[in-house]
């Protein structure tokens, strides 16, 4: 999943915020969204928006935990 973050600088001391604009499965799409996100904005200096490529984390069972000792437990 492609995420595209939408940053706000604010200036004068004040921090940044950060937000999720929009979202796609697929890098091409994700390309089209930005491009969408950054015309409609393109007056903003202030705006800005990346893509980040987004995988769901890794879930570890309890099969694939390791003791202490280096080994599987079963």
């Amino acid at each position: 999943m492609y995420l595209i973050i939408k940053k706000t600088n604010y200036g004068h001391g004040v921090e940044s915020s950060f937000s999720v604009a929009g979202t796609s499965d697929y890098k091409e799409g994700a390309k089209e969204l930005l491009d969408a996100h950054e015309t409609i904005n393109n007056k903003n200096k202030n705006v800005s928006f990346k893509i980040v490529n987004f995988d769901e984390p890794l879930l570890l069972t309890k099969e694939m935990e390791v003791k202490s000792n280096g080994h599987k437990s079963a």
